[in-house]
């Protein structure tokens, strides 16, 4: 590694644009940067082809792409809180690459972060030469894998997400309303948080072409979301991705738990990234000498905004939310990073370098937020006394067992955090069954009498993941039910196994 080193620094010391050129006539990063990118991306994420599972948001997208590949609606066999987007990609990794192992989707994720990185090198060479496009596309990559492997390495939302609402801004800083508007209409189908990206994009369609490109913007944003919409149904999708997110942002879950949360994380990611976060204060004191010298970068100030929100939103502070800042961020510190003298981008970038490195050696064997669970042997028990068809109830939250099983679940509901009011980000003691929603109950039961389970998995007795604060005899017309239709097969690592009785 070291040896290639003075290569790409010297690619990264390359002359500047003449100062004399226009932004049009600056020449993109070509193909083969693109490549760099790729290859890149590739060495620094090598765990994912070793490394089963980073975190169980991963399996819980791979079982909606089971449900995807059998035919079946995501928000009605197999829901989440989050827009279809994303599965629909993990359905097509499974089915491009043959297999259902997670490692294909990390293949196309890690195309998604050098699409990414490439984008923003064509903006900071558009904005501020070929050596800022360097520094930024190269920061890009290094930033998006430098945190514990969970949060970085993971096929997450954020990872797709990305390259559509870089494009987003790339296509709204040349004038183009429309494909803007969609670009971010991609984006939000990825995650929520992408629609945050019409503050910048607005602002520099406004500037551009006035009220009438606005207009445009906003069609363009809402025709794609509205056909997703009649494609998947209106209500399931208003639901699981709008109305039924209330309790889960509700900002009156403060504490000072969420505090400490707020603080760790933050400090820990800052502390990461520090290469493209030490250059903000001196980009923020540039930015009115910026201005009187016709430049402006108002645009990536109120993408940073938007994109701070988004992590902000709903309290949670997991670190993979903070991918969302990673976009505005290197754009603005290749751009102050392109008026220094040549030594501080090559200090910055071999010291992204050398931690990047760092964390994904860590990537095989760093676990900060504990062990993935025993799902293992209760899958294979599962697969060799079940029959493709059969369905199964996992109590709890281990969606690995619906992956690794290949199993279809015989509800919608994936892992009990709806059910019982418990979601991530919070103690799992604080759960509350009696705030949950009895909607979702009532879709709950009529799933199970759709769909009876031949096994009922029950992770409480393990203490996985907080399942031993909402036990199945905590409710009563499930406990009924288990009770009189199912018997007691046997424990497996500690998670009993439920059988349906035959008569």
């Amino acid at each position: 590694m070291a040896s290639r080193a003075p290569s790409a620094i010297r690619d990264i010391e390359a002359p500047a644009a003449a100062p004399a050129a226009t932004p049009t006539r600056r020449r993109r990063p070509t193909w083969r940067f693109f490549v760099l990118l790729v290859l890149l991306t590739l060495a620094l994420r090598l765990p994912a082809f070793f490394v089963s599972v980073f975190n169980s948001d991963e399996t819980y997208l791979a079982t909606q792409a089971h449900v995807i590949q059998a035919g079946g609606n995501i928000y009605t066999e197999a829901a989440d809180r989050k827009p279809p987007l994303v599965p629909y990609i993990y359905a097509a990794s499974f089915e491009l690459f043959g297999s259902n192992n997670l490692w294909t989707v990390r293949v196309v994720a890690m195309l998604a972060i050098a699409l990414t990185a490439w984008l923003l090198a064509c903006e900071a060479t558009r904005r501020w030469g070929r050596r800022a496009g360097w520094i930024a596309g190269l920061l890009c990559v290094l930033a998006m894998v430098a945190f514990a492997p969970q949060d970085g390495q993971a096929a997450n939302f954020e990872v797709f997400m990305l390259p559509a609402m870089t494009a987003a801004m790339l296509l709204a800083r040349r004038g183009r309303a429309g494909s803007s508007g969609a670009a971010v209409a991609v984006a939000t189908l990825a995650k929520q948080t992408g629609a945050a990206t019409l503050l910048p994009v607005a602002y520099l369609i406004w500037k551009a072409k006035g009220r009438r490109g606005l207009t445009w913007m906003t069609v363009a944003f809402a025709v794609p979301i509205g056909l997703v919409a009649l494609a998947l149904g209106p209500t399931q999708l208003f639901y699981w991705t709008v109305l039924g997110n209330g309790s889960y942002v509700s900002v009156g879950e403060a504490s000072l738990y969420v505090l400490s949360t707020f603080v760790l994380m933050t400090l820990a990611w800052v502390a990461c990234n520090l290469p493209i976060v030490w250059q903000v204060p001196t980009a923020w004191r540039a930015r009115r000498e910026r201005s009187r010298d016709g430049g402006t970068d108002t645009d990536l100030w109120l993408w940073l905004v938007s994109a701070a929100v988004s992590v902000a939103v709903g309290l949670r502070f997991f670190g993979h939310y903070y991918i969302q800042l990673i976009p505005p961020l290197c754009l603005l510190t290749a751009g102050s990073l392109s008026r220094l003298p040549r030594r501080f981008a090559t200090a910055t970038v071999a010291f992204a370098a050398g931690a990047a490195i760092a964390f994904s050696a860590a990537g095989y064997f760093l676990m900060p937020y504990g062990k993935e669970p025993s799902y293992e042997t209760v899958s294979k028990f599962l697969v060799a006394h079940s029959t493709s068809h059969d369905h199964v109830l996992v109590w709890g939250n281990v969606p690995e067992i619906y992956w690794a099983s290949n199993l279809p679940p015989a509800t919608r509901f994936l892992t009990i955090e709806t059910l019982t009011d418990s979601f991530p980000g919070r103690p799992a003691v604080d759960a509350s069954p009696e705030k949950s929603s009895q909607l979702v109950w009532d879709w709950f039961f009529q799933d199970l009498a759709k769909h009876p389970p031949r096994f009922i998995v029950d992770t409480s007795p393990a203490d996985i993941r907080g399942a031993q604060y909402t036990p199945i005899s905590q409710f009563p017309r499930l406990d009924a039910i288990v009770r009189s239709q199912y018997v007691y097969d046997e424990s497996i690592d500690g998670i009993a196994i439920y059988q349906r009785h035959p008569a």
